[in-house]
């Protein structure tokens, strides 16, 4: 088989992950055609790698639960990549570490993850409910189209509102159901990881007219010990408030198929138009 036909060949997430090599001071990875969104791989699986690497840095094994993971997305990502993961620093409830991905195109991604055991506390707050929406079994895929970018065809979309680019409305919101079409055997923080970038900028239906946008940085944080959704479906949430100056800051939630919210988040997203 040709470069040329292993770069396009179709790959899910357990196969890429298990043909990772290690390296002298990282481990490679491969990142095919079906992978991309333009001319860049998909935000979530350059995190997913880095969080990967880091793993396998550390044994195989978290030392606690993942809690925070900090990405920063400084140019495009694909084909063969190097990731070089390394421990920060190291205490008795948590551990901090962090990866750079670096490709062809050269430097990419950064990468900081905050692992933390959990403790007694008197506090016990959280007032962020689900919204009331059908369940994913009674909405429709979105369709096959070409204009639909390459990783996407990994997922399942069924949205709920703000699904489309250009159609000029008042709120940058999108809410969809999501889960792999392919059922990962990975790590479940690698896995959600991989997932929690699928959605589109929350302010691309703001737009009026065509223009690229890009996530710039991107944080997620984690509320469960280990994530996980009895059939697969996850609720993901974007919302920006505020978008101007081709710059928009947005919030992500994620909810499991109980209702239960499982990460919050948020991302700095790039407008070019």
């Amino acid at each position: 088989m040709t470069d040329a036909e292993t770069s396009v060949r179709a790959t899910n997430i357990d196969d890429m992950l298990n043909a990772a090599a290690r390296a002298e001071d990282g481990w490679h990875y491969h990142i095919g055609n079906d992978w991309m969104q333009g001319r860049t791989a998909y935000g979530g699986i350059s995190a997913a790698l880095s969080l990967d690497a880091v793993t396998r840095e550390l044994g195989g094994a978290h030392p606690a639960p993942l809690r925070s993971a900090q990405i920063g997305f400084f140019g495009p990502v694909g084909g063969d990549v190097h990731v070089k993961p390394r421990l920060l620093r190291q205490s008795k409830s948590s551990l901090f570490a962090a990866s750079d991905l670096v490709s062809e195109a050269g430097y990419g991604t950064h990468a900081s993850f905050a692992f933390m055991s959990g403790r007694d506390s008197h506090i016990d707050h959280s007032h962020i409910n689900a919204p009331d929406v059908p369940d994913a079994a009674s909405l429709i895929s979105i369709p096959e189209h070409s204009a639909r970018p390459a990783f996407a065809r990994k997922f399942d979309m069924r949205p709920i509102r703000g699904p489309g680019f250009g159609h000029g409305l008042d709120e940058g919101d999108i809410l969809t159901w999501v889960r792999w079409r392919e059922t990962p055997s990975i790590d479940p923080h690698v896995a959600l990881l991989a997932l929690a970038d699928a959605l589109p900028p929350a302010a691309l239906p703001l737009f009026r007219e065509f223009g690229p946008i890009s996530s710039s940085t991107w944080i997620q944080h984690f509320l469960t010990d280990e994530p996980d959704s009895k059939d697969g479906w996850w609720l993901l949430h974007s919302h920006t408030d505020h978008a101007a100056r081709g710059f928009s800051a947005q919030d992500m939630r994620i909810w499991n198929s109980d209702r239960q919210l499982v990460s919050v988040g948020g991302q700095g997203v790039a407008i070019y138009c």
